[in-house]
């Protein structure tokens, strides 16, 4: 018994530490690699514009404008840092089948 309550004590701790990362999907409006900034439109309303840092973020395919993308990102010294970019566009392009 005391195990456990040492184990949800220790698991409630934790949580309570981190901040949670948010997850927006959208369109890429632009993209610079040089600046390391994606520019995405949400695809909740109200429909925002969104300037990422991914300068230290796990990409995913290669990143184009009009690319459907999915962001894991935390807010950070009043900057969107993201943690990793998924491209579902590409990603649905390497699913079909070969002929």
């Amino acid at each position: 018994m005391r195990k456990h309550i040492f184990f949800f004590l220790f698991a409630f701790v934790f949580c309570a530490c981190f901040e949670g990362q948010t997850v927006t999907q959208g369109t890429v409006v632009r993209y610079d690699p040089q600046e390391k900034v994606l520019v995405v439109k949400d695809e909740r309303a109200p429909f925002e514009e969104n300037a990422f840092d991914v300068a230290n973020a796990e990409m995913g395919a290669n990143i184009d404008q009009g690319d459907l993308v999915r962001l894991v990102w935390r807010e950070k010294d009043g900057k969107k840092r993201a943690w990793r970019v998924m491209n579902l566009t590409k990603q649905k392009e390497l699913e079909k089948p070969k002929k």
